[in-house]
């Protein structure tokens, strides 16, 4: 690769992790296990919609990103003291009117064991819509393989993802041992491991489903 190639890339690089850090920056508050109704309010604002059963309350709120043309659906639950106890989102591409991915909802994955609803949880926060759409574009504008994984590897330095942010930037990739690369490098930083159905549904083979677990899993200690 010629010298000026290489300059742009490690260029390029830089500022996705800085975009990454800047976005972790802005984010001052995110929902958590734990908070009260007030606490959720004043991070949300006031729900769009409530229901209740017997287990408790469940609030949704309706986003809409315009520039990514993607609608998110968030669903906040809490029990009986009014304590949140889940936390879900999905995200929706209006443009192709498809459902995109969750973010910290809790299916079972259907290979290996552990990031489930019985396995330890992560909480946090992934990269908004607009970072990760803007990570997501400089990847993907990259011109080989090797140059696309480069910018993966240094953006996770400052970055975390969902597992649907996740199963995206795979999807770029066409063959399993590339989508499996990636997944390498943004498997530690994580947020929604029980998310991994999206990982997995992105992968061909069994074989590579397994693997995909197993990078999961020795990503988290204790999984």
């Amino acid at each position: 690769m010629k010298r000026n190639e290489w300059m742009a890339l490690i260029v390029t690089s830089f500022m996705m992790m800085a975009v990454c850090l800047s976005a972790q920056a802005k984010v001052k508050k995110t929902v958590e296990r734990g908070m009260t109704k007030q606490e959720v309010v004043a991070i949300l604002g006031q729900p769009k919609l409530t229901n209740f059963d017997a287990y408790g309350d469940r609030w949704e709120y309706y986003k809409m990103n315009a520039l990514t043309g993607e609608s998110k659906r968030i669903v906040v639950g809490f029990d009986l003291n009014g304590m949140v106890v889940a936390y879900e989102t999905k995200f929706w591409d209006n443009n192709t009117n498809s459902e995109i991915g969750n973010c910290n909802q809790r299916p079972a994955p259907p290979y290996g064991s552990g990031a489930g609803p019985d396995g330890p949880a992560y909480y946090g926060y992934c990269l908004d819509d607009a970072s990760f759409s803007r990570l997501y574009n400089k990847v993907k504008g990259a011109n080989f393989d090797d140059n696309k994984l480069d910018l993966i590897e240094v953006a996770s330095i400052g970055c975390f993802y969902s597992c649907s942010q996740t199963a995206r930037m795979m999807k770029m990739f066409t063959f399993g041992d590339a989508q499996l690369k990636v997944l390498r490098l943004m498997a530690p930083h994580i947020v929604d491991p029980q998310n991994a159905t999206d990982i997995y549904n992105v992968l061909t083979f069994d074989s590579e489903k397994n693997k995909a677990g197993e990078i999961i899993r020795n990503s988290r200690p204790g999984m």
